[in-house]
């Protein structure tokens, strides 16, 4: 199966604004969503639009979306939260990659953007009725979706694994997804792939093919420097390599991650996966591109 797009220009037109000043000053802006003094100021932000539009009301707190990544958007980011999970699913199901009764796994669910609309879908008495299994290294995050999502159909995972962007000192060793082999219909990540170095990149690839049942698909989104994103020549130039990952930033190389095609279909196949593929989002470079693999 073969899919195109249009290929993202290498080097965007600079704009300034608020936000891109921020994320220039600062390696990583999910680290900085730890800091009391800007989560307050970003949140208060979020009180008028949730009193004026009734469908942010279920949001997760502006803190917390900022923290999975908004697209330089610090301060209305809701319908971009809101849109890009949208597109998402409507991909997913119209190449039935998944459908309403599927077990997805989710690596790196942060607040719930992805499980936000399998939860509210609702069309004529039709709802989802799989299962849906987020991990994230977040505990705020993940303290927050159990809160707020059913246990019926949703469950959620608190991973240890250490992460330097996630202000998390936790264990060193390589993670193992605490579900049983053979299990899932399809397992995704959003940026997963952006903050992990080779040897965590290449135990992701390994562990989603070992929790997938036969005929199921991963879609791990990640910078590509086949496909460069809008930000690269302004934020990123991924100018420094450690083995087979270009990093932004050698102080905190985790903070954002770029890899070649041929380096993630060759992972692929080593551990079984067949028919490969490189996608692409709506909106071109504003998009990462997504690795798709079929087992």
């Amino acid at each position: 199966m073969a899919y195109t797009s249009t290929t993202p220009a290498s080097v965007p037109v600079k704009r300034l604004s608020f936000d891109r000043a921020i994320r220039k000053i600062f390696p990583s802006t999910s680290k900085l969503t730890f800091n009391p003094l800007f989560k307050a100021m970003v949140n208060a932000t979020d009180v008028v639009p949730r009193m004026v539009w009734p469908e942010f009301r279920d949001l997760p707190p502006n803190h917390l979306r900022i923290r999975i990544g908004v697209g330089n958007r610090i301060f209305n980011n809701q319908t971009h939260f809101l849109v890009h999970a949208r597109d998402f699913w409507m991909f997913v199901f119209t190449e039935r990659l998944a459908n309403a009764n599927s077990n997805v796994l989710d690596i790196g669910s942060g607040c719930g953007r992805w499980a936000h609309w399998l939860r509210d879908y609702n069309f004529r008495g039709r709802r989802f009725t799989g299962t849906y299994v987020g991990i994230d290294i977040d505990g705020e995050a993940i303290a927050w979706c159990e809160q707020h999502y059913d246990k019926e159909r949703f469950r959620f995972h608190h991973s240890t694994h250490a992460s330097v962007s996630y202000n998390q000192k936790g264990e060193a060793k390589l993670y193992q997804i605490p579900e049983p082999e053979g299990t899932m219909d399809l397992v995704v990540s959003n940026s997963l792939l952006t903050h992990v170095l080779e040897t965590e990149l290449e135990n992701y690839i390994a562990e989603s093919y070992r929790v997938l049942r036969s005929g199921g698909a991963i879609m791990h989104s990640h910078f590509n420097l086949d496909y460069p994103p809008a930000s690269y020549g302004t934020r990123h130039t991924f100018q420094h390599s450690i083995g087979n990952a270009y990093v932004e930033s050698m102080a905190q190389p985790e903070a954002a991650v770029a890899y070649r095609t041929e380096y993630l279909f060759k992972v692929c196949r080593a551990v079984g996966f067949k028919d490969c593929e490189i996608v692409h989002m709506p909106g071109g470079a504003q998009h990462q591109p997504i690795l798709l693999a079929k087992k």
